[in-house]
């Protein structure tokens, strides 16, 4: 008998590291060509294998359970399932007028907001019952020209617009209600403008601890800015300035997709060579920062990527980093030490012409 229990105590534990082994899966979606490619990402290497082309490309936000993605492209908005083995179906499409710069749900995941950079433009969607997205839009307002994504607060009754031309980040009260946004007062948060520092806000992200905002800064010089973000008044304040431009390098430089590790312990900023815009290879970069308890940043270093980065992704377990190298039509797998934040080069694939989005999902 205490062979036999200890032989069934075995094949349990066996079977539950069986299960544990499958619960997670993890995959990365690239936006490039004319539709958005599915990989499946090995969870040890973090290589990744092709499994699926969908139609319809586009700039994506997923919902908080990884079982729904939504889409902007030109004249869409389309709603997929992740489907058990990742693969996406359509579920719904609903047309729209013009496209959109950035993609984010609100927290409630009951609406999506969008922007368009040339027409400089914020535009909020409501999600029906059904989870599609509903053509017509419940607030959209112009803002200036150059509004380059579009981010809600913590707390989820503000809309964040940074932009590169005006140089400050608009700053919208949302109302969860009605999906209606509108100029909070002050209406905008200015970005640095000495000479010698970093200027032009373009994407944003928040610290966990929903006090502390992150934005690249485009231009005049590359770099990365640290924001305070006061939630009852709604205003952002800029804390610290870093310049990104690399050491000795005379080309042109600007800094585009900023993301931090699920733990917050690290922030990566991706600088893209634009020196030749034409160029495949160059001196494009994916620069790595250590956050201190601050929430301040304190530089790691560069990491030579794909050529013009201008969407990257890490993964929800905080171990590899996948570049989207808009010119080179690569994508690049990197691997990140838990402990030092620096990178490590995996692998590179090809991908359709110009990859400009990329996103990670894991299924339980």
């Amino acid at each position: 008998m205490k062979k036999l229990t200890t032989f069934f105590c075995l094949s349990l534990l066996i079977s539950g590291l069986a299960l544990t082994a499958v619960a997670e899966q993890s995959f990365v979606l690239s936006s490039s060509g004319d539709g958005i490619t599915v990989f499946e990402a090995d969870g040890e290497s973090g290589k990744l294998t092709e499994i699926q082309t969908v139609p319809d490309r586009g700039l994506m936000a997923i919902t908080k359970d990884q079982r729904r993605v939504y889409a902007i492209g030109t004249g869409i908005i389309a709603t997929y399932n992740v489907e058990e083995d990742g693969k996406l179906r359509m579920v719904g499409k609903a047309e729209i007028e013009g496209s959109g710069g950035y993609a984010d749900l609100d927290a409630t995941e009951r609406y999506f907001a969008t922007n368009n950079y040339g027409q400089g433009t914020a535009t909020v969607w409501k999600i029906g019952v059904d989870g599609i997205v509903i053509s017509e839009p419940t607030a959209h307002v112009t803002l200036e020209q150059k509004a380059h994504s579009s981010v809600f607060a913590p707390g989820n009754n503000y809309l964040l617009v940074p932009a590169t031309g005006p140089n400050k980040v608009f700053q919208l009260k949302f109302d969860v209600e009605t999906g209606k946004i509108i100029p909070s007062d002050p209406p905008s948060a200015p970005a640095p403008m000495d000479e010698g520092e970093a200027q032009q806000p373009r994407h944003l992200v928040f610290h966990p601890n929903g006090k502390i905002a992150y934005t690249t800064l485009e231009r005049e010089l590359p770099g990365v800015g640290v924001w305070e973000w006061d939630a009852q008044s709604g205003s952002l304040k800029v804390v610290q300035n870093i310049v990104t431009y690399p050491e000795g390098f005379d080309g042109v430089i600007t800094t585009a997709d900023l993301h931090l590790t699920p733990d917050a312990k690290f922030l990566y900023v991706s600088n893209r060579d634009i020196t030749d815009r034409r160029a495949v290879v160059g001196n494009s970069s994916i620069v790595g920062f250590k956050v201190l308890e601050s929430g301040h940043l304190e530089m790691i270093g560069h990491t030579l990527c794909e050529q013009v980065p201008r969407s990257f992704a890490v993964d929800r377990a905080g171990k590899f980093l996948y570049v989207a190298g808009q010119t080179a039509a690569k994508l690049g797998v990197y691997a990140i030490n838990e402990e030092t934040g620096e990178l490590t080069k995996v692998e590179q694939l090809n991908t359709g012409d110009g990859p400009n989005w990329i996103q990670c999902i894991t299924l339980e």
